[in-house]
């Protein structure tokens, strides 16, 4: 059985003049490249149509609430508009049909090896693990009550919490991953930034530069960014390297993009600070055990160790 997907030199278009000519000559080798190439495309229209199915599937969840039918077909309908309107399982839902037609047109043996030999699935299983262990109530209070130390620096106002967070948060990428880092920053400032409901302009900023801060906070080690991750090996890049020539750079843009914010939004921070409250706690809220904080500690340091083993 020939190998699938095919060796790109067996295709013998190196000498190929454009591109659209070197598409078109792999479509007609292999049609399997052009079904495949338009699954993609229909993947990355379902990804910009997702916010729209899920405003679609919410007026008809209200709607058949107001008739009182949650238990007949349009309740169903809803409930799966609803799932088509989640972005996060696009691309997961369109490999469906990919691997269906890959068993039409090359065979279920093919298809089945490539599901489970063809496709490396280690990076997405290591972003998924440590963003769940980053996630976790252990975790989340440790780092809380390392920003609050910051924090405290400014007396706990809306915008020392903001500036705590955004500088100290996209840090943690150097030491636990960039993932980890994204995560702990986003559940922090919806608890102590975004739960006081401040403007959409600054909101859709504060995103913005949290996503900016974490892509260069993982520059001070060699060990945690993924990209940093890919060449560090090949190219010697150690610590000292890292921190010499990207990882100081990297904390002096985020305190000038924080302070620059800063500047542009003070006015928004300082009504914010007026109307802040001291954050809602559980009512059965307890101190996690200091053992159990090592523990989940531990597990995230062994899940970094060993990022190129997903099995282990």
């Amino acid at each position: 059985m020939p190998p699938f997907p095919r060796p790109l030199e067996s295709y013998g278009d190196a000498g190929t003049a454009s591109l659209v000519d070197l598409l078109l000559r792999r479509a007609a080798d292999e049609p399997m490249n052009a079904v495949a190439t338009a699954i993609f495309l229909l993947a990355i229209v379902h990804t910009f149509l997702a916010p729209r199915i899920a405003a679609l599937a919410h007026r008809l969840s209200e709607r058949v609430r107001t008739d009182g039918r949650e238990g007949g077909p349009a309740g169903a309908a809803a409930g799966v508009l609803r799932f088509f309107g989640e972005v996060e399982v696009v691309f997961g839902l369109w490999c469906v049909p990919l691997t269906i037609v890959i068993a039409l047109m090359k065979g279920g043996n093919a298809a089945a090896e490539y599901v489970s030999h063809g496709v490396n699935y280690t990076e997405p299983l290591f972003v998924v693990v440590i963003m769940t262990m980053a996630a976790s109530r252990p975790v989340l209070d440790l780092a809380e009550k390392l920003v609050r130390l910051a924090a405290k620096l400014g007396r706990e106002t809306p915008a020392a919490w903001w500036l705590s967070i955004l500088t100290i948060g996209p840090v943690l990428g150097s030491f636990i991953t960039e993932p980890a880092a994204m995560t702990i920053s986003a559940l922090l400032l919806a608890r102590q930034f975004f739960r006081l409901d401040p403007g959409v302009r600054l909101r859709y900023a504060t995103l913005g530069l949290l996503f900016v801060n974490v892509s260069v906070g993982g520059t001070l080690t060699h060990f945690a960014a993924p990209p940093v991750l890919m060449v560090a090996g090949t190219w010697k890049w150690d610590m000292a390297f890292m921190f010499s020539h990207f990882g100081w750079k990297a904390v002096l843009g985020l305190v000038l993009s924080n302070a620059l914010y800063f500047a542009v939004f003070w006015k928004e921070f300082a009504a914010l600070k007026r109307a802040a409250e001291p954050a809602e706690r559980s009512e059965t809220a307890t101190t996690v055990p200091g053992w159990i904080t090592g523990v989940s500690l531990a597990f995230i340091a062994w899940t970094v160790f060993t990022v190129h083993y997903a099995p282990l």
